[in-house]
């Protein structure tokens, strides 16, 4: 990270304060700040912080500045390499090769470990990094690599290589437009150990290589993978993860982490599919989050709740039978998800959700309009008032609110049941004025609880 200038200004004193300890007065100082080539004295962990803080193509130039720095730049422990600081603003193609060539020989000539590896060729479309990517991770593995950012275009998709493996000092890594196959995926006594967070983009996943990476980081805290695109079964399993976030297309997943305090899951339609109906997920939702002990956000997005499995509900005659009791979530604070209340299923368990939430502060729902295949007939109306669900929730937030029946009745049974709330935000879709005025002449359990049409 860039020095601030407050960091450079107590440098500065520093050394003043320093040289006026030791018997030096400031005209003194002041002469042999001009008579000494400071630049050349600086100690190699400053200098080595400085060019981490250059554009690549800068920190080589530094070695003009005196003998002393000719070499510096090739000992450099964190290098950011970015296609769009090779834009000529002419010949693209001249560009890429330009950028490659540079890549190459800075890595070819460099000395001493690498402890973070940045590649960002997203604003340009760059194609076939191809075979120099490969190079460039072998010549990482034999560099002790702790971090490793490849923030590569979605238009150069690539198999991670088997090297990137062999990276075992790993502790951070953000990987784009790569395809994981179960090939060259180490066993888990030879895994990453050290690595603490996972992120990935718009990544392929073949047979059930996450799980199998996953399961080879022992001490993998931060799961968060967006874009994810799978056909086959995948199985998550882990001791130590405390977040995790998956958004993307898939068909069939099996989490077990029961110590997270952060979940975030996104199923969206394969644009493959000629329609929703053809969609399905094997995940049961709910054996899921009864094995979590310590959460506290959950966010349920895109279609996960409409094709997801939604065990231990069971309908029988249009009802809801909860088959087993989940625990209490003294934890939770935050829940968020993409709902249609209109839909019996997904209501109950959003329903359940509440029921075991008691110091729930903060609820937003997305909602969605689709036809359910079990209406809710009147479900919000008929939940006990004497059971106080929102007793808790402070700030509630409704995005694309249409006025339908269920919504409007989710929404008074919230008002009347939640005393500390402060705030409901409201982002409509072109509500009615009518419904505007039933809105603000609705009961309010608390008298600070205002609502904001956006």
């Amino acid at each position: 990270m860039p020095m601030s200038e407050t960091e450079l200004v107590r440098l500065v004193l520093a050394v003043k304060v320093y040289q006026m300890d030791h018997g030096s007065s400031p005209t003194k100082i002041c002469k042999s700040v001009v008579n000494e080539d400071i630049i050349s004295t600086l100690p190699e962990a400053l200098r080595d912080k400085i060019l981490c803080c250059l554009p690549i193509k800068e920190a080589v130039g530094t070695c003009l500045l005196s003998r002393t720095w000719r070499y510096t730049w090739a000992s450099m422990t964190e290098l950011m390499f970015r296609r769009a600081d090779f834009a000529s603003g002419n010949d693209n193609a001249d560009d890429d090769r330009r950028f490659l060539k540079f890549t190459d020989m800075f890595l070819f000539l460099h000395n001493g470990p690498i402890l973070k590896f940045g590649l960002n060729t997203i604003a340009n479309e760059m194609v076939s990094t191809g075979g120099h990517l490969y190079r460039w991770m072998l010549m990482l593995s034999r560099n002790k690599i702790k971090e490793i950012q490849l923030q590569t275009s979605i238009r150069d998709s690539y198999k991670v290589p088997s090297s990137f493996f062999s990276c075992d000092e790993l502790e951070y890594v953000y990987l784009r437009a790569c395809v994981f196959t179960s090939l060259h995926l180490p066993p888990p006594s030879k895994g990453f150990k050290q690595l603490h967070t996972l992120r990935l983009e718009y990544v392929t996943v073949e047979g059930n290589s996450l799980g199998d990476l996953v399961a080879s980081c022992p001490n993998l805290e931060k799961l968060n993978i967006r874009g994810l695109y799978s056909k086959s079964n995948i199985n998550i399993r882990s001791t130590k993860l405390k977040v995790l976030k998956i958004e993307g297309w898939f068909t069939h997943l099996n989490l077990h982490a029961p110590y997270l305090t952060s979940v975030w899951i996104g199923l969206e339609l394969n644009s493959d599919t000629d329609g929703a109906s053809t969609t399905r997920c094997n995940f049961n939702l709910s054996p899921f989050i009864a094995s979590l002990s310590d959460v506290e956000t959950i966010r349920f997005h895109g279609h996960i709740l409409e094709f997801g499995g939604l065990l231990p509900f069971q309908c029988v005659e249009h009802e809801f039978l909860i088959l087993k009791q989940p625990k209490l979530f003294n934890r939770l604070t935050e829940i968020s998800l993409e709902i249609n209340l209109g839909d019996l299923k997904e209501a109950n368990f959003a329903l359940c959700l509440f029921q075991h939430a008691p110091n729930l502060r903060f609820v937003k729902l997305k909602l969605i309009s689709r036809n359910s295949v079990v209406p809710t007939v009147h479900f919000w109306e008929s939940i006990d008032r004497d059971v106080c669900l929102f007793q808790n929730v402070e700030v509630l937030g409704l995005f694309d609110f249409t006025g339908s029946s269920a919504e409007l009745s989710f929404l008074k049974l919230l008002l009347e049941d939640a005393p500390v709330l402060r705030k409901v935000g409201i982002i409509d879709k072109g509500l009615h004025r009518n419904v505007l005025k039933y809105l603000l002449k609705l009961r309010r359990a608390s008298r600070d609880a205002e609502i904001l049409i956006l």
